[in-house]
């Protein structure tokens, strides 16, 4: 069984209240991801594209 199987199966046990804090955290996890790419962006206009940090 993968581990996303594993996570669904667990979420779908989850009591209401639980799944509920559960869906807060994730809201507040895309907010922080968006948030940080809202500042990459600004950082990569102020910069210019080419100067970009690349692995």
């Amino acid at each position: 069984m993968s581990t996303v199987m594993e996570i669904e199966k667990a979420i779908e046990e989850l009591p209401s209240r639980d799944m509920q804090k559960l869906f807060s955290w994730v809201e507040e996890k895309q907010a922080m991801i968006e948030l940080t790419a809202s500042v990459f962006a600004i950082y990569d206009e102020e910069e210019g594209e080419g100067t970009q940090w690349h692995e």
